[in-house]
């Protein structure tokens, strides 16, 4: 049987914490550079793929996506599970399928979604230390979701990104649709300390980088009352990421969803 040129999506979850990021870099671990390199050897070919969204390092995921052109002469649940099987531990392969030539895991992608997570305890945590923010300040979380609802809707983000953009002058387009942003309570099913287990989830068009993880920053300073929940609109309105406040740690994000048109 002769191998058969398919274009695909690959859905794929990994824990970031043995990783620079999901895109491939000279000299340093990537998830990209992993499932390329399986691929690589499965087909016999070079493959490259592309990802609907970059993470940073120590960033995890559980709904990436990625996309590119491969030689295979079975069907996809084989080359699923054969990937799956190639690919280190710490990357989960959750499914193959055959897409129309013109998909893209990027550019096709109508929103992203991503989850923080903050474990709000004076003990830390066993189970999800790598997965969640120990903070040992009493939060007033009724002021971190009035605050976190300020940014739902079309706004120039440039306080909340960073590369070196998010300053007066920068030429990067910052302005992202946000659709969703909010905070909620999730039952702790990890221990008996009573932690409180707070999750943030926002939703978007787009995201710039280390936007996430910025605005969770900004958010947590307002749950210890170090900032109000409307001085986010003053924030957005500077257009500088001097402005806002420290960037939470990466390791409690999670790439949680992307979505494509029904088509």
């Amino acid at each position: 049987m002769n191998a058969e040129s398919r274009h695909v999506r690959i859905d794929l979850g990994y824990d970031g914490t043995e990783f620079f990021g999901s895109q491939r870099q000279t000299n340093r671990r990537s998830v990209q550079q992993d499932v390329e390199e399986a691929l690589s050897r499965l087909t016999q070919q070079d493959v490259r793929l592309a990802f609907a969204g970059r993470t940073d390092r120590g960033v995890h995921a559980v709904g990436q996506v990625a996309s590119g052109t491969v030689a295979w002469r079975r069907d996809n649940e084989t080359l699923r599970f054969a990937l799956d099987s190639s690919t280190p531990s710490d990357v989960s392969i959750l499914g193959v399928r055959q897409v129309d030539d013109q998909f893209h895991a990027r550019f096709s992608a109508r929103s992203r979604e991503y989850r923080y997570r903050i474990w709000s305890s004076r003990l830390p945590p066993t189970l999800v230390k790598r997965f969640a923010w120990h903070v040992r300040d009493d939060l007033d979380v009724e002021a971190m979701r009035a605050a976190a609802n300020v940014i739902v809707g079309e706004h120039d983000f440039s306080s909340f990104t960073g590369a070196g953009q998010g300053v007066p002058g920068s030429p990067v387009d910052c302005v992202r649709s946000v659709f969703q942003s909010e905070w909620r309570f999730l039952p702790n099913e990890w221990d008996a300390s009573g932690a409180r287990v707070l999750e943030f989830v926002i939703r978007a068009n787009g995201f710039l980088p280390h936007m996430v993880r910025n605005i969770v920053g900004t958010l947590y300073a307002v749950g210890r009352g170090l900032r109000s929940p409307d001085w986010l609109e003053t924030a957005l309105a500077e257009r500088d990421r001097r402005v806002t406040e420290a960037p939470a740690p990466p390791h409690g994000l999670v790439l949680w969803s992307v979505e494509y048109p029904e088509k």
